[in-house]
């Protein structure tokens, strides 16, 4: 599986720093996919399925890049639902299974792990499209407050009264109430309200903190401290039971 993947990323070219970024993101993710499905509970088979989907959910941004020079979906592709084509129109699925039964799932939980929300799946479809979304926030915090920290700048503008009100009400951001750079800063404060395994808050709000002392602007304080509300709670529920 692994050797299948690192063959195909070579195809690009791994001295681009942000190729290589979205490398070592899908290694970590196959990673922490596989542990958090074993703490989950997920039985052997199912731990196998969550970390495929964990090293296969961002395979369409190696050409997104390639074609666009860019990340950002708004202005060029839908990169999840990219890598649903070049997986399964195209066939390069079969590079890292043949276990047919298995498609539906990985399409599903690929092409729903970007999404604002998950739309209305069978169980066992949903709790991988669950995973990988909580696998993928926790990451995508982790670069950004430890690894990728000279790209965060904070400005001087104020932070939209829609992003306020959705980390007030416990809700994600929506991309397109992001108005300024602030805004996009603040997206992950909207993150938290996403994490749907309790399993997943604690590493998920270590990286949070981490990302938080990186900004370094208390115009995002009293979104952490939402969060941190919100987290500690389930973090203590989640122990009690």
């Amino acid at each position: 599986m692994f050797e299948e993947f690192d063959k195909y990323v070579k195809n690009y070219d791994l001295t681009n720093r942000d190729i290589k970024l979205k490398y070592n993101h899908s290694i970590r993710v196959m990673n922490l996919s596989k542990k958090y499905a074993k703490l989950i509970g997920f039985n052997a088979k199912d731990v196998e399925l969550a970390t495929l989907i964990g090293l296969l959910h961002d395979i369409g941004r190696f050409e997104q890049l390639k074609v666009y020079h860019s990340y950002d979906d708004s202005k060029t592709i839908d990169h999840a639902d990219y890598g649903v084509k070049i997986l399964f129109d195209d066939g390069l699925i079969t590079m890292f299974t043949n276990n047919k039964e298995d498609y539906p799932i990985i399409r599903a939980a690929i092409k729903y792990h970007n999404k604002l929300e998950v739309p209305k799946l069978d169980d066992r479809t949903t709790k991988f499209a669950k995973l990988i979304r909580d696998i993928d926030k926790m990451d995508i915090v982790y670069l950004m407050g430890k690894l990728n920290e000279e790209d965060i700048h904070s400005t001087n503008d104020a932070l939209s009264p829609k992003v306020l009100e959705a980390v007030k009400e416990h809700r994600c951001i929506n991309l397109r109430d992001l108005n300024n750079d602030n805004d996009h800063i603040a997206i992950v404060y909207g993150f938290p309200f996403d994490i749907n395994y309790d399993e997943c808050v604690k590493e998920f709000k270590t990286n949070l903190g981490y990302y938080y002392d990186i900004v370094n602007d208390d115009k995002f304080k009293e979104l952490y401290e939402i969060d941190l509300k919100y987290m500690n709670e389930r973090i203590d529920h989640n122990a009690r039971n």
